[in-house]
């Protein structure tokens, strides 16, 4: 653990700018938090799944720690989120599906039971004789939007309930600003997880060492922005998965020429070659894409 540290006693249900800050934090100054799963931890004990437990979890869905106050951050600018390191400090636990119906858009409602995944040595242990390496991300990372209480269950414009599995250990997101100070929430950690988020992933607790350091926004900034050594990518959230795509490409051609100094023509050739489109999540009501280009492949 380094610095400050947020701890998950205070978790809240929506991002607000009206919460009461649980801190403050200097300009790029290293600080902890620590997160609950999604199921504010109810599903530790597989046994504790029942139609009430579910109901209650269902109307309390990723709770998150926070607001943080990022000291200098203003309204109409925006932050830097640059994570560090993510430490699960709990087993997984999946609500499993029986996966019958037709449409897998109906298999959220098929839920019944409740897996224990055991976290060992940096494996998720599936079976005695089968695991698979961790590769924890964080599932809702937000800012608190301005004059608007939202569900921490839900995302857009502020961050939110992105699923993006690229926000993990050595990325920063770039977040939009429209409450002074920022009010940082994280949560809804996840130990490893695939795109799409069709089915559940194993839910974790988790100790996030992260920095934050207030930027001016960018003029042509239109999206949520993730960056790590490798790729530049862009996130959109909407009621469309087919526009959502669409606007991260837009929204990435837009940062590659005024960051690279690219021309509309060069990053047009350029995308068409190696720009590539994916889905965060489909499992909500606003759906969440993502698009991407390799740093290797710029000038």
């Amino acid at each position: 653990m380094t610095g400050q540290i947020f701890g998950a006693d205070a978790l809240k249900y929506v991002y607000s700018p009206w919460h009461d800050p649980l801190g403050s934090v200097r300009p790029g100054e290293r600080f902890t938090v620590e997160t609950s799963d999604c199921f504010t931890s109810l599903f530790h004990d597989p046994d504790a799944y029942d139609d009430e437990t579910a109901a209650w979890v269902e109307e309390n869905l990723n709770p998150v720690t926070g607001p943080i106050v990022v000291d200098g951050a203003v309204a109409g600018g925006a932050v830097e989120v640059h994570i560090e390191s993510i430490e699960i400090t709990t087993p997984g636990s999946v609500v499993v599906s029986r996966c019958t119906a037709r449409s897998p858009a109906d298999w959220w409602h098929e839920e019944d039971h409740v897996v224990s995944v055991p976290v060992v040595d940096g494996r998720l242990r599936l079976r005695a004789d089968w695991s698979v390496p961790v590769r924890p991300l964080i599932g809702c990372l937000a800012t608190a939007p301005a004059r608007e209480t939202i569900l921490s269950r839900r995302e857009g414009d502020y961050g939110g309930n992105m699923d993006c599995n690229e926000i993990t250990t050595g990325a920063t997101v770039l977040l939009p600003v429209e409450t002074d100070g920022a009010y940082l929430y994280f949560g809804d950690c996840k130990a490893a997880m695939g795109d799409g988020e069709v089915v559940a992933a194993p839910e974790v607790g988790t100790r996030i060492v992260a920095t934050a350091t207030p930027v001016d926004r960018p003029v042509e900034m239109d999206s949520i922005r993730v960056w790590d050594d490798s790729r530049l990518q862009t996130v959109v959230s909407g009621v469309s998965l087919t526009d959502s795509s669409r606007m991260a490409f837009r929204s990435l051609k837009r940062w590659l020429e005024a960051d690279y100094g690219l021309t509309s023509e060069e990053c047009a050739v350029l995308l068409g070659i190696g720009g590539h489109c994916g889905v965060c999540q489909v499992s909500n009501a606003i759906y969440t894409a993502k698009c991407w280009v390799e740093r290797s492949l710029l000038p």
